[in-house]
């Protein structure tokens, strides 16, 4: 949590922009929308120890720092 002008916000990364937000939750499904995300696509939370996670479109998120989300990769067969 950090302090502005306007009160606390809160930060969170996805795809390496970041994003600030005044609540300390937020859902899978506001992230992406935030980010451009497709809901069809999906989202990922990379976690401290290197790994990933996915994140479901109705999952609440609580934000702390350091949080980074990516846009889930599309795999193609071929």
């Amino acid at each position: 949590m950090k302090e502005n002008e306007n009160g606390p916000f809160y930060t969170f990364f996805v795809d390496g922009v970041e994003y600030h937000i005044e609540e300390s939750t937020i859902t899978g499904g506001e992230i992406m929308d935030l980010a451009g995300i497709s809901h069809v696509v999906g989202l990922l939370q990379l976690l401290e120890d290197g790994t990933q996670q996915s994140v479901a479109v109705d999952e609440v998120v609580e934000l702390k720092p350091g949080r980074r989300f990516k846009k889930a990769p599309r795999y193609k067969r071929g």
